[in-house]
């Protein structure tokens, strides 16, 4: 039951914003805690509302009618569409930034000037028209490289290059059978080697919080073969991160605000920053503008009963320059569809919810799925993600495994290697 009075909106509908909706209501206070659109699997404890319209403005009048104390965007397309420049017009206080700040994640070139403006160390990379530019930069960089889309492909839009075989691939995919229509403008990168860390914080634009390092993991297979997902898994915090690596990554982020604010379009809400240690040091892979996926089910409980209160700060301008998160070992596994990434079979029941639900040391976030004559059923590729926390990365894994495989999925499928490099295996 709300307790405060206060009514918080959480706007999507997967496992982070199901993370988001559960760190909101542990706050003191008990807040009300509203998810639009949510999904069935979310548990009662949250009141979902129907989906929002698409355009922006209609989407802010209809928020409007539930008269929110504050909206929290999960999910990356209603930013970058400018749901929070439409509810900011209307008076409605709301995390997240604006569609202008937003383009740090909808436009990958507009985060590459950004960097280069702030002096950021990134990969170099070349413009490409058509298929024959795109073999030029790649000849020019040699192997490996990377072709991006510029624009948001729903985790689609990366193709790391290996080989004349994975560019050609590539190629096929997205010149020939035009896999990512949406997509006109792709640019190519030299290739980075070295570990990946998701280092994301909380800001008002100046100001920041950053959360413990974190590590996804994208592709379908185990060893980080088969194709790109949008994250199978997630680990924090990671053994192999300095103090130097933490103080780099803090000046990256000031600098990224820095060229923000000076464009003219200062940052509030969560920026996500990709990172790769190379033998250089840090670089960075790309800017999301809001919390990851799967990342968010590792992190947000970090915050434990502040996560509300530091939200409300940063929303206000006023973040403050200390806050308790914890380091506490969590492993997120997520149970994808059959058929995932690629076509993911829908309308498949899931069993064991329950018996899962009850294991200590383990949190269920629910993402894929629907109701359908009285069953939980998928309705998308990633279903849920299992959230092991222990007192060690191992004991974490082991709570994680142990809980997911007690549900069934028929063509249901899993990585059974998360996080087990920083847990020594």
């Amino acid at each position: 039951m709300a307790g405060s009075g206060k009514r918080i909106l959480v706007v999507g509908s997967g496992a982070r914003e199901h993370a988001l909706a559960d760190g909101i209501r542990q706050d003191p206070s008990r807040p009300e805690v509203l998810v639009c659109p949510g999904n069935p699997g979310m548990p009662g404890d949250f009141r979902v509302v129907p989906s929002l319209p698409e355009d922006p403005g209609e989407a802010a009048k209809w928020i409007g009618s539930l008269s929110p104390d504050l909206v929290v965007i999960g999910p990356e397309k209603p930013l970058a569409a400018g749901l929070s420049d439409a509810l900011r017009e209307k008076g409605i206080a709301v995390l997240g930034p604006s569609a202008s700040a937003a383009r740090i994640e909808a436009s990958k070139l507009f985060a590459k000037e950004r960097m280069r403006e702030a002096g950021i160390p990134t990969a170099d990379f070349q413009v490409t028209e058509d298929a024959g530019s795109v073999r030029d930069a790649v000849r020019s960089f040699g192997y490996p490289a990377v072709l991006k889309a510029d624009g948001l492909a729903q985790g689609k839009g990366v193709f790391v290059l290996h080989s004349p075989e994975d560019l050609e691939e590539a190629l096929e995919k997205v010149f020939r059978r035009h896999d990512l229509e949406s997509q006109t403008k792709f640019f190519v990168e030299k290739g980075l080697s070295g570990p990946e860390v998701s280092f994301i914080v909380l800001t008002d634009g100046t100001r920041f919080l950053p959360f413990p390092e974190a590590r996804d993991y994208k592709r379908i297979g185990d060893g980080n073969r088969g194709p790109n997902t949008g994250g199978m898994g997630a680990v924090t915090p990671l053994s192999g991160w300095t103090p130097k690596d933490q103080e780099d990554a803090c000046h990256l982020i000031d600098r990224t605000l820095w060229a923000m604010r000076r464009h003219g379009t200062p940052f509030q809400g969560f920026l996500y920053a990709g990172l790769m240690k190379t033998p250089e040091g840090l670089k960075v892979l790309e800017f999301n503008a809001r919390f990851g996926d799967p990342e968010a089910q590792v992190l947000v409980p970090a915050a434990g009963e502040s996560l509300l209160s530091l939200l409300e700060s940063a929303v206000g301008g006023a973040l403050p320059a200390e806050a308790h998160l914890s380091r506490t070992p969590r492993v997120a596994v997520v149970l994808a569809a059959g058929g995932y990434p690629e076509k993911p079979v829908s309308g498949i029941a899931l069993q064991g919810l329950d018996k899962a639900r009850e294991q200590d040391g383990t949190r269920l976030y629910m993402a894929g799925i629907k109701e359908k004559n009285g069953q939980l059923v998928t309705s998308g590729g990633r279903i849920l993600s299992v959230v092991g926390e222990g007192k060690t990365i191992r004991e974490a894994r082991e709570k994680a495994y142990r809980t997911i495989s007690l549900i069934g999925l028929e063509g249901g499928q899993f990585r059974t290697d998360i996080g087990a490099e920083e847990a020594g295996e």
